[in-house]
């Protein structure tokens, strides 16, 4: 059966939005960057950082089972990342139709865990399952996920929050909210853009945006 769209009006923080919503299967909002931005912030800072167990700062559940348990000794990267955006995404039922098993394999590719998803992880997600798009450098949102490797071909799995510019306007870095061992944990943090050893690599910044009508 096909939803149907309606506005409403809330308060968010300290703004007012309009949210164009469809009910149905899944449940959207118009901008849902913002609700991402405000899962990644519902998690406080710190609460150091091991590369461990699932990464995640809560257990996620489907239904009875659980997808993932939380991960008592701290978290990273891309266990933060998978959790703001399963929970944002559960929050509308968009998973109310999937399986666990098929919930774990989405899980495995967020992760970077597949030879398919390895280099662009959250954006092979978005891709496969048709929820969402890449999104041009020029074009970032705060509230787009970002999978990025730096020159020594070290990644990170981010929530984009904006760019670091020089005088001219040129893109020297980037500030992201994500869980990294220089944050001891959940943080936000900015990174060279750039040709040096530890800079990020402008061509592998994948950047990608959930659809509003996914």
């Amino acid at each position: 059966m096909q939803g149907f769209l309606f506005n409403l009006i809330k308060w968010k923080g300290n703004g007012l939005f309009l949210f164009s919503l469809l009910l149905g299967p899944c449940l959207h909002a118009q901008n849902l960057n913002v609700e991402f931005l405000n899962q990644a912030q519902f998690y406080p800072n710190g609460g150091e950082y091991i590369w461990s167990s699932t990464g995640c700062p809560e257990a996620l559940r489907h239904g009875p089972d659980t997808l993932l348990k939380r991960s008592k000794a701290g978290t990273y990267c891309s266990g933060f990342t998978f959790t703001v955006f399963f929970k944002v995404m559960q929050s509308y039922g968009c998973f109310d139709t999937l399986s666990l098993q098929t919930l774990r394999s989405i899980q495995q590719d967020w992760y970077g865990n597949t030879n398919e998803a390895a280099e662009t992880q959250c954006l092979h997600v978005l891709e496969k399952w048709n929820w969402g798009q890449k999104v041009k450098m020029e074009d970032a949102l705060p509230g787009d996920f970002l999978q990025f490797w730096r020159n020594n071909n070290t990644g990170h799995s981010a929530l984009f929050l904006g760019w670091e510019r020089d005088s001219q306007g040129n893109i020297t870095g980037i500030r992201y909210r994500s869980s990294q061992r220089k944050t001891n944990g959940i943080g936000e943090m900015v990174e060279p853009v750039g040709a040096g050893s530890r800079s990020l690599n402008p061509k592998r910044i994948y950047l990608c945006r959930v659809r509003s009508d996914a």
